[in-house]
């Protein structure tokens, strides 16, 4: 037991000696004493400082050691060209983005007046017929709208509801931005991004969706009725989840294209579009309804853009009293 807890060795010969009832009992070896240095007295001083000289360095300098500030015991720090170099570049980085992303969204203000506009007729203006809503709804998704009924459909109600009302453009550069113009790609834009947290991936990924099929008519026609993947899959691939995602795209673009005349998304019952969930359904009421001011967002991004739409709601407010008045 001693060997194994390690207090002797295994080499060393036990002592036996007497116990208190006379038995005769193993004792280990005996361990010489170390004896412990003596204590210093309190008087000795280990500083090679006189005594009564005053030191050399105060608390003041001593407390300042190694800060950053530009002056140290008086004396100017010089600069770090190196240092400033780096400093300037970041800002001159810093100004590049923010012209990027005001040019990003003066695009997109001019990208969706044109996108809101009708488009059938020469001074943007509504149709006045029934076929010329429907030459509306063909010219904007394609020939696969409305379906087999297409024939029975109330073609201005279903252009009117497919139609987005996008909010004003933000400087907070989100992706539903870049396609709140259009309901059927807003709705894909969500499918899409949802569980994926790299902007750069994300973008390329969407952006390349839509290059490849630009409206819904398209992506049924190549995808849905045709059951052609193999160009669909290197452009959504890196986004994982594919068979999920597939699925999800073809419930959005048959909804759009075969449902109601007058088209809804919801959570529950006949509007529920399987593969949209809550993220979906709300970014659909901020980014194609404008109901992000009044909204209650669970989404941490869209919280900020909700934020956001409320300060420029009531801004949008104040300017109409001041104005009226």
């Amino acid at each position: 037991m001693l060997v194994r807890l390690g207090l002797v060795d295994a080499d060393s010969k036990p002592i036996f000696c007497a116990s208190a009832k006379g038995k005769m009992i193993a004792k280990g070896p005996t361990k010489q004493r170390t004896k412990l240095p003596a204590v210093p007295p309190e008087s000795l001083r280990r500083s090679s400082r006189k005594r009564g000289d005053n030191p050399e360095y105060g608390p003041e300098v001593v407390d300042s050691y190694g800060d950053e500030d530009e002056e140290v015991s008086g004396k100017k720090r010089k600069l770090d060209p190196e240092r400033n170099g780096k400093l300037g570049a970041k800002d001159d980085e810093a100004a590049v983005q923010a012209d990027m992303l005001e040019a990003a969204t003066e695009f997109l203000r001019a990208a969706r007046e044109a996108l809101l506009q009708f488009v059938s007729s020469a001074d943007g203006e509504a149709p006045a017929t029934a076929e010329g809503w429907h030459a509306e709804a063909v010219q904007r998704w394609g020939p696969q709208v409305g379906g087999e009924t297409g024939d029975e459909r109330d073609w201005e109600t279903y252009v009117s509801s497919r139609l987005s009302k996008p909010p004003p453009t933000s400087s907070l550069d989100l992706l539903q931005e870049y396609y709140a113009a259009d309901t059927w790609q807003l709705l894909c834009c969500c499918v899409l991004m949802t569980r994926c947290s790299s902007w750069a991936t994300k973008h390329r990924c969407i952006s390349g969706f839509f290059e490849a099929f630009p409206t819904p008519s398209a992506f049924l026609s190549k995808v849905v009725l045709a059951g052609e993947t193999a160009d669909l899959k290197p452009i959504i691939h890196s986004l994982g989840l594919f068979d999920d995602r597939l699925k999800s795209l073809v419930n959005v673009t048959r909804a759009f294209l075969f449902g109601d005349d007058a088209f809804e998304v919801g959570l529950q019952g006949e509007h529920k579009i399987k593969g949209v969930g809550e993220f979906g359904y709300h970014s659909w009421l901020i980014f194609c309804r404008d109901e992000g001011a009044t909204l209650k967002a669970t989404d941490e991004t869209l919280k900020g853009f909700c934020r956001w739409r409320s300060r420029h709601a009531q801004a949008e407010e104040t300017c109409k009293n001041a104005t009226a008045s």
